[in-house]
């Protein structure tokens, strides 16, 4: 009488297959519980800190490079909430729609601060180099002699809240006309440069009539910011000219 032929298993499911597997597994779970997730990091995290400002408690991403969800939220990716939860400052400008972040299209912030690229990454000088003149121009346009500029040029110590946005409040008046136009320089000059200025606007008709251009300094007399129609005319002549014309 044959003897029945023993059952084989696929070496996959062998039971020696199975127990190995079972042991990986629970090894690489061990693993990533006391890593925290570190095993699938694809970099160091930034130690940089642009404004020496503690934020959420921590000095830097770096100080918390263990700790994964802090960002990463399970199987969905950052999450800007859990960024905006340190940086309250951001959160703040979003909600008053004040500031670079409130005013910016809402976006990811991986969109412009990209981590896990080392330690020494600078994650404000990177965000900086992705900052477009479209996005510049929600604040102030970056046009004519502007867009040679560097960002540190305006933006000393990488302070950009409060800075100035008028032509005299980062260009000293020349003293050539010190203290008589005043500080509109958009009436004479454009942001192409300061050369081969001209005046563009004038609160008043420069032919002055049928007397064709004068001379500026006819009705400015003292400074250019200063003048009155009666150093030429007598109080009144406004009436008296009309009736003139009326009778012609």
């Amino acid at each position: 009488m044959r003897q029945p032929r023993a059952t084989r298993h696929h070496p996959l499911l062998s039971p020696p297959a199975i127990v190995g597997a079972f042991i990986l597994v629970a090894g690489l779970g061990l693993v990533i519980f006391r890593s925290g997730g570190q095993a699938f990091s694809p970099g160091e995290l930034s130690a940089v800190s642009a404004t020496g400002n503690e934020a959420g408690g921590f000095a830097n991403h770096a100080a918390f490079g263990e700790d994964c969800l802090a960002c990463h939220a399970p199987f969905s990716g950052i999450e800007a909430e859990r960024c905006i939860a340190c940086h309250t400052e951001i959160a703040l400008q979003r909600r008053a729609q004040r500031g670079l972040h409130g005013h910016v299209a809402e976006q990811p912030c991986a969109g412009c601060h990209q981590e896990h690229e080392g330690a020494d990454v600078d994650l404000l000088a990177q965000s900086l180099n992705q900052f477009s003149a479209a996005s510049h121009a929600t604040f102030f346009p970056l046009d004519g002699a502007h867009t040679a500029l560097a960002c540190e040029d305006c933006h000393a110590n990488n302070q950009f809240a409060g800075t100035p946005q008028t032509c005299h409040g980062c260009h000293a008046e020349p003293a050539v006309h010190a203290g008589q136009f005043g500080t509109n320089c958009t009436h004479c000059h454009t942001t192409a440069g300061w050369e081969d200025p001209r005046l563009r606007l004038h609160a008043f008709p420069l032919d002055h009539g049928m007397l064709g251009q004068l001379q500026c300094e006819t009705c400015h007399t003292t400074a250019y910011t200063d003048f009155t129609c009666t150093a030429c005319h007598e109080p009144g002549f406004e009436l008296r000219a009309a009736e003139l014309i009326e009778e012609e």
